[in-house]
């Protein structure tokens, strides 16, 4: 893991305990950083379709306010995913995340997530090629 200082009260600390919160079911989060506010309807139903999550950071670079963040995502599809039935596949994706972190609150933040390697590894894309 990569980061420019280790301060345990700093933009990087506040966002990968804020991230480490939201993994865990506590979306308390979203009410104290207005930045990850477009999560909120995201991860209940990811934690859901994935009850078992996991996340592994990765890799984290710290840019003064701004905190790139690249996590290993786990889990086992056991609940709907996009309209999709559990199928009971284990899989494999990964984040990556910048935040703007401004007066002790993440107050903007971009992703990329790779669900469609998810979708490709639950079997859903070949589905679809096949109509």
């Amino acid at each position: 893991m990569s980061e420019s200082h280790d301060d345990r009260t700093g933009p990087a600390d506040i966002v990968r305990r804020a991230f480490e919160s939201i993994f865990a079911g506590d979306f308390s989060v979203f009410d104290k950083h207005p930045g990850l506010g477009a999560l909120r309807e995201h991860f209940p139903p990811m934690l859901s379709a994935f009850p078992d999550f996991s996340a592994e950071l990765k890799q984290q670079l710290v840019d003064g306010d701004r905190i790139a963040l690249h996590w290993l995502f786990r889990g086992t599809h056991r609940g709907v995913l996009f309209g999709i039935p559990p199928t009971g596949i284990a899989v494999r994706f990964q984040n990556v995340g910048i935040s703007r972190v401004d007066g002790g609150r993440i107050v903007q933040y971009n992703s990329e997530v790779g669900w469609l390697s998810v979708l490709g590894q639950i079997g859903a894309l070949e589905r679809l090629a096949k109509g």
